[in-house]
């Protein structure tokens, strides 16, 4: 009998130091046909391992050979090559990409074999279970062997004393103990092992990723036998617990016992970059509570399928209690880029977190296998830690993974599995990176969108800053009532306020995360949105009964209060005020228009202003100080904007003192058109209001009509905005690509030096982007002006060289048509503008009045402007505490002063658990505190009792 050699023919060789270019089909034929060798029906007899030899130097078949051939790529061999193999007594078959029918065409060519080893018929028939290990460690052997050779290192396994074990192993498969050929296999593996040792002496970490599949609920559990780590929004696992509550239990079981470890943070993977702070904020607490109750653990690890990323999320995160996170886009987001495994990510404001920046390979890819020694010489070099992660999407993983997975039962040759928590407790951060900027992050939402076939693409966003404002204006009330009444009042059907705004809150976000997609259920939303402004409504009459509890008896009136922390001063249009007020008090203009009035009011920082329905007989009306509106100009104290008769477009706005035009604006179909008025009309000229109205259409190059257009400018007194309502109808939708077809709202600007800036949760952002995405406002600087256009939640924009930029309203398939935008000049915190552009105007009719302290009043008050208060709650612990959060909104450190409606006793800062953190100074009705550059933070505030302090 001859000795049997073991033979894989191809020209390429397994990739060390460098990559080889091979197609998957190649690379998967190339590994079958190797590791097939390692059938023990094929081991029996062999004299050494299996060989990768080239088709050239085995042109003539020796007896007792077998060769392995790809069938990708194509070998070229002798035309009667068979006919030799045949003839020398020698045996082939073909290797596909097909692990299944290449182990059926290996046993095939055995039976061929003219000179049979004793025993290999019984070998022919082995069982799966018992051939699969022998696989894995020809492949734990094919890596090791090649690694030596990436890191130029003499080969150190001992290949006799490991080939006889592996002989002793095929030997034992005819043993009647079962399991007797592990034990020889158990030692080859640990020779591997201590061979790997010689060129790296420790633990080579590994790390898989499984991304949750909401079609597919069984990936949040895969059944694997190695630690893994799942990334998987909460609202996914709430739904695995709603359709199987079997796999749940199996996936808490494996959570409890460090088997699976559920990487996420956000109930809802959404589009969190371009939503208010207070929603993403929600997103991550709500997140945690779903877990805790289902799964017994919060995420430690902060991870998304669909990254919406930006450079205040470590901030957020911290804020939320996670302090580790996977900085990775398994989409087609941009992120920063990082050498090392482990990096400090840090936010503007110097908070960090710990996160994982090492791109995965593909779990489902033949290539990660066929180049794993390339990759483990690489981490090996370059990482203090040397880690390989791997990405399991849906498809299932090759073969060669089982293979992997088998080594490793016997010893960790290629690295051992782990969760990211313990990764992060045994690496360390390799780099200290600096504080990403906007243009780092980058995601297509608006593609997205658009090909998921959303109603409003663009709009939704708009609708849901506008939501969020509504519930935390409802929000801000509750905790003013509950700061001037210290207990939880109760409405007639016994639910507390606090606790359905709660529910209404849940059910808002919720629906930011689903309602827009393609199966919405508009009826529900609409029920949704009067929900909202029903609740707002029903925190605005409780507290305005608060306060008109003791009030004077004056007459009706109107009490109009302020969410914000900052001063309005608010337009309103009211009915049934038939004489004209006189314009004392917190009333700055007024203007009769046959029924309505349209009033401009000033109300303090979460306070209130109160003014009558009427003015007393004879009171004259306004006088107009200066004409707001003529046929094409409107202007008030702070600017003058001129509108273009021609287009109906804005032709300019600038200032009182310098008359230099800022920004000019028309209406744009991208990618060629023209805006044309046909009509110009002033509908007020003043005291109080300057408004005029264009209508018209967008043609195209032919002169045929793309869509008609009414935009509307108001210019009010004492108000700094040029407020621009917007309306298209199409009659040539969009179609195609987003960026390239859509109608929108083109600034263009003179000065070519000017610098970009856009809001970024509060905070401004220089930008070069092309189209750089933000739903707050974007900020033109030159010298020392600056001329700030407010989207008003809008979040997509897209440059046109360096002195124009386009506010997309309309793209394919939204329905929305009609949008609100505003101008300003010179404005020290955008921000706040931007804040209160979309922060409702709540008021009430009140049969008498004014409040016993007067006619204007605060409840809270804060001492300095760049501190963007999002909200006020009532606190869900105690009866007689509010929380107060907020941001610094102009990157640098303060020390603030907040003033109360009582004395607090005790006031202290929390994180978004409601977890202390550290105690402030009270000095009297005064809570003292230091507010860091950029940061965000929440303020516990505890009142004295009893109650005893009337309002200010």
């Amino acid at each position: 009998m001859s000795a049997r050699a073991l033979f894989l023919l191809s020209p390429y060789r397994m990739p060390g130091q460098n990559t080889v270019s091979l197609g998957n089909d190649d690379a998967a034929a190339f590994l079958n046909g190797y590791l097939a060798l390692w059938h023990p029906a094929a081991l029996l007899g062999a004299t050494a391992p299996p060989i990768i030899g080239s088709p050239y130097d085995y042109e003539q078949p020796q007896p007792g050979h077998l060769y392995a051939l790809p069938e990708s790529p194509p070998l070229i061999l002798p035309d009667d090559w068979e006919l030799r193999v045949a003839t020398a007594g020698a045996a082939s078959f073909k290797a596909s990409a097909d692990r299944k029918s290449t182990l059926e065409h290996l046993l095939q060519g055995l039976s061929g074999f003219t000179d049979v080893a004793a025993g290999q018929s019984a070998l022919l028939q082995a069982d799966q279970s018992k051939v699969a290990p022998f696989l894995g460690l020809g492949f734990g052997y094919l890596i090791v062997d090649t690694l030596f050779e990436a890191m130029q290192h003499e080969k150190l396994l001992n290949s006799t004393e490991f080939w006889a074990e592996i002989q002793q192993a095929v030997a034992a498969l005819a043993d009647a103990d079962p399991e007797a050929f592990r034990k020889p296999l158990q030692a080859a593996a640990e020779r591997l092992l201590a061979a790997r040792e010689v060129l790296y002496p420790v633990t080579i970490h590994l790390v898989d990723f499984y991304l949750g599949d909401e079609d597919r609920l069984d990936s949040l559990c895969p059944e694997v036998s190695q630690p893994t780590n799942v990334i998987a929004a909460a609202s996914l696992v709430e739904k695995l617990a709603a359709v199987d509550a079997d796999r749940l239990a199996r996936l808490r079981q494996k959570v409890v016992e460090g088997e699976i470890e559920v990487c996420g943070g956000p109930y809802l993977e959404r589009e969190d970059a371009l939503l208010p702070v207070e929603s993403q904020v929600w997103n991550l607490v709500k997140g945690q509570e779903t877990y805790k109750r289902l799964l017994d653990a919060e995420a430690k690890v902060f991870a998304r399928r669909r990254f919406a990323g930006h450079p205040h999320l470590p901030m957020l995160l911290q804020f939320a209690g996670i302090q580790r996170a996977v900085l990775l886009a398994f989409d087609d987001a941009v992120l920063p880029t990082h050498r090392a495994t482990v990096i400090n990510w840090p936010s503007p404001d110097g908070k960090q977190v710990e996160a994982f920046a090492r791109k995965p390979q593909g779990g489902d890819n033949p290539q990660t296998y066929f180049h794993l020694a390339h990759y483990l010489h690489q981490t090996i070099m370059q990482d203090h830690a040397a880690t390989l992660a791997l990405l399991h999407k849906q498809t299932v993983a090759p073969a060669f993974y089982d293979d992997w997975l088998e080594l490793n039962r016997f010893a960790p040759v290629l690295g051992k599995w782990t969760t990211l928590s313990k990764y992060f407790n045994e690496v360390l951060a390799g780099e200290y990176a600096s504080a990403a900027s906007g243009d780092d992050f980058h995601s297509d939402y608006l593609t997205e969108r658009t090909g998921a076939r959303d109603p409003a693409p663009v709009s939704a966003f708009a609708d849901q800053v506008r939501w969020r404002r509504q519930l935390d204006t409802a929000w801000t009330f509750a905790a003013l009532h509950r700061s001037l009444t210290p207990q939880t009042l109760e409405t007639e059907q016994g639910v507390p306020l606090e606790d359905r705004l709660t529910s209404i809150e849940d059910q808002a976000e919720a629906a930011a995360g689903s309602a827009y997609a393609q199966s919405a259920d508009q009826s529900q939303l609409a029920k949704l949105d009067a929900a909202l402004k029903g609740i707002q409504q029903e925190s605005t009459n409780r507290l305005g009964q608060r306060l008109l509890a003791k009030a004077t008896p004056g007459g009706p009136g109107y009490l109009v209060l302020n969410p914000c922390s900052f001063t309005r001063r608010v337009a309103l249009e009211l009915s049934g005020i038939k004489s004209p007020l006189p314009i004392i008090g917190p009333v700055k203009a007024c203007q009769i228009d046959g029924v309505e009035a349209k009033l401009v009011v000033e109300a303090p920082p979460f306070g209130f202003a109160w003014f009558p329905q009427g003015g007393q007989v004879g009171t004259p009306a306004q006088a107009i100080s200066m004409r707001l509106a003529d046929q094409n100009v409107v202007r008030n104290e702070f600017f003058e904007a001129e509108i273009d008769p021609m287009t109906g477009g804005l032709r300019g706005i600038r200032d009182h003192r310098t008359r230099v035009n800022r920004v000019a604006q028309q209406l744009v179909f991208q990618p060629g058109s023209t805006m044309r008025a046909s009509e110009t009309r002033v509908t007020s000229r003043g005291p109080a209001l300057g408004e005029v109205v264009c209508e018209g259409s967008i043609l195209d190059e032919h002169e045929r009509v793309l869509a008609t257009f009414r935009q509307r400018y108001r210019a009010w007194l004492g108000r700094p905005l040029l407020e621009m309502r917007i309306e298209i109808w199409p009659t040539q939708a969009p179609v195609g690509y987003p960026w390239h077809a859509y109608y929108g709202a083109r600034f263009a600007w003179r000065d070519e030096r000017a610098i970009l800036v856009r809001g970024i949760n509060g905070l401004a952002n220089a930008t070069m982007h092309t189209r750089p995405i933000t739903p707050e406002y974007l900020e033109l600087r030159s010298r020392n002006q600056s001329t700030v256009i407010f989207p008003g939640g809008l979040p997509f924009h897209q440059r046109h060289g360096s002195r124009m930029l386009d506010v997309i309203l309309v793209t394919e398939g939204e329905t929305a048509t009609s949008f609100d935008l505003a101008l300003a000049l010179d404005r020290e915190q955008p921000s706040q503008t931007a804040l209160g552009l979309v922060t409702p105007v709540p008021y009430i009719a009140t049969p008498s009045g004014p409040p016993h302290v007067g006619n204007t009043g605060w409840l809270f008050h804060l001492d300095v402007p760049n501190l963007l208060v999002f909200n006020l709650r009532p606190d869900p612990d105690k009866a007689d505490a509010i929380t107060a959060r907020f941001l610094e909104c102009a990157n640098h450190s303060v020390q603030a002063e907040l003033r109360c409606v009582r004395d607090p006793c005790k006031a202290s800062f929390i994180d978004a658990r409601g977890n202390s953190l550290r105690d402030c100074t009270v000095q009297g009705d005064a809570v003292l505190f230091e507010a860091l550059p950029g940061d965000l933070s929440e303020l516990l505030v505890n009142f004295s009792s009893p109650f005893d302090k009337p309002a200010t």
